[in-house]
């Protein structure tokens, strides 16, 4: 295949994930206490983070070897849509940043345990557990339940937030129901950012890629996120 076609492509499929996570977060707002219908930020985030990290990759292959890498090399024989496996990679190729606005970030690449939550959930539903009640249909047992995962994410946030005590009182008022998931959109949308703005401040300040600079427009929407704007943008549309 065309080199030239294969380098315009990844610069276009960057723009794509940033657009697709982008997308899942829209519809992360969208849940309320009337809404549950969690199947499209899952897609979304899933599609974005899976295609954010391959790319990653790829430049980072191409960075060693002077070449983009195929599909085996770049995979090594994992499941394609293995976020998990695909974020383990890459965080092999980030480094701290060693400037005070982004001192943390290598901290919430590696280490942050909703993050890492978030990304195996994710993963599982990107592999199989978007098919869970399909298979239930068809007569496939999975173990596997993604909405009930992200559910989980959703109340052990709230609790951190709220205090266990506060929780439980504001999920027995109907009346407060709707702040209730507003804030936990909010909580699960700014710690998303704050993950992305960490890795795409990668390629303003990485070293996995020479070339990484050359996508700074299309990742600006998560990497120039001021602090005072973390979980303030609404991206409904």
């Amino acid at each position: 295949m065309n080199e030239t076609f294969r380098n315009i492509s990844l610069v276009i499929e960057v723009g794509n994930s940033i657009k697709f996570i982008k997308r899942g977060l829209g519809e992360v707002q969208k849940i309320t206490g009337t809404n549950d219908f969690y199947h499209p930020a899952l897609q979304f985030l899933s599609s974005g983070f899976e295609r954010l990290f391959k790319t990653m990759l790829c430049l980072s292959y191409k960075e060693v070897n002077d070449r983009l890498p195929s599909y085996k090399e770049l995979l090594k024989g994992k499941n394609g849509h293995d976020i998990v496996y695909l974020k383990s990679e890459i965080e092999k190729i980030c480094i701290p940043i060693n400037r005070p606005f982004a001192s943390k970030d290598y901290d919430i690449i590696t280490k942050d345990k909703i993050i890492n939550s978030i990304c195996s959930t994710l993963s599982e539903y990107g592999q199989k557990s978007r098919y869970f009640n399909l298979d239930a249909v068809l007569g496939i047992e999975q173990e596997f339940d993604a909405i009930k995962a992200w559910e989980k994410i959703e109340t052990n946030m709230l609790k951190e937030h709220f205090g266990e005590k506060k929780f439980y009182s504001f999920l027995q008022n109907p009346k407060k129901l709707d702040a209730f998931y507003e804030k936990s959109n909010e909580l699960i949308i700014s710690r998303v950012e704050l993950f992305t703005r960490a890795v795409t401040r990668q390629f303003m300040f990485g070293n996995f890629s020479k070339d990484s600079k050359m996508f700074l427009f299309e990742i600006e929407p998560f990497s120039d996120i001021d602090d005072n704007r973390i979980g303030k943008t609404d991206y409904r549309f």
